[in-house]
């Protein structure tokens, strides 16, 4: 049961309040409002920290962690994939409150935008540390440390999601991006999720395309569906999840490689 909400002014000063038991930090709120337990006593809002701007340097996109998806969206700074990810949670008073540290934190199976942060390799700033965190290890470590802010390239990036309505779950994401393109593909990357639990990047796709010209779609469609195993859902078999992602990734790569908005 919450018993109180602390508002520190300072990053160590938040720090320091989440070393007590029963300690939660507070973003958007979305999920800790909706969580029943006897053991969350205190929640630390982080709204006077200072985390919410997006800003570029070095060829880098800079997303303060308490940014929200509506802030993202609006944000002529921040890679259009990553606006896109965020306009997919449809509902606006919804995108006004999820933060993008919020969404890094759940780590929610259906996420549209942990896809293209992994795709595009995003880099993760959490409070204590000297480096930033890969996305790829971030995921599978999931500490519980004060996120600070994530940085992106400015690469080319392109993401679907496949849900039966706008305010369904999403039932299948697809990203890909690269460096570069022409002669031959470099640092490309193909990330799925089947919206169940399995957000991979596809390795072995990765390798078989990676200096090397960009092959033709059915060839694409052919690696990715034998590289991804996907969980059914209600909405979704497993053969019809292996099939849409092969068809998405194969457009997305298409569509970036001309310079066009996949279809």
């Amino acid at each position: 049961m919450i018993q109180e909400i602390l508002r520190p002014r300072t990053v160590p000063e938040a720090v320091r309040m989440k070393s007590s038991p029963g300690a939660a930090y507070l973003g958007g709120g979305t999920w800790l409002n909706t969580l029943r337990s006897d053991e969350l006593t205190t929640l630390i809002s982080l709204e006077q920290l200072g985390l919410g701007r997006i800003e570029t340097a070095r060829g880098r996109c800079v997303i303060g962690a308490t940014a929200s998806l509506q802030d993202i969206v609006d944000a002529p700074a921040a890679p259009q994939a990553v606006r896109a990810a965020a306009s997919l949670t449809s509902s606006r008073p919804m995108r006004n409150m999820r933060t993008i540290g919020g969404e890094l934190g759940q780590c929610r199976a259906d996420s549209a935008l942990l896809p293209v942060l992994i795709a595009l390799n995003a880099e993760i700033a959490v409070a204590g540390k000297k480096k930033p965190v890969p996305i790829d290890q971030f995921c599978k470590e999931r500490p519980g440390d004060l996120i600070l802010s994530v940085s992106v390239p400015q690469l080319p990036c392109e993401a679907k999601a496949v849900s039966r309505t706008s305010h369904s779950p999403r039932s299948l994401v697809v990203a890909v991006s690269f460096k570069d393109c022409r002669p031959v593909l470099t640092d490309v990357r193909v990330v799925v999720s089947d919206c169940r639990g399995q957000r991979l990047r596809l390795l072995d796709v990765e390798r078989a395309l990676e200096r090397s010209a960009l092959p033709s779609k059915s060839v694409i469609e052919e690696r990715v569906g034998a590289a991804f195993a996907p969980e059914a859902d209600i909405h979704a078999s497993s053969a019809c999840k292996r099939y849409l992602a092969g068809v998405l990734a194969a457009d997305a790569l298409h569509a970036l490689a001309s310079g066009k908005d996949a279809p």
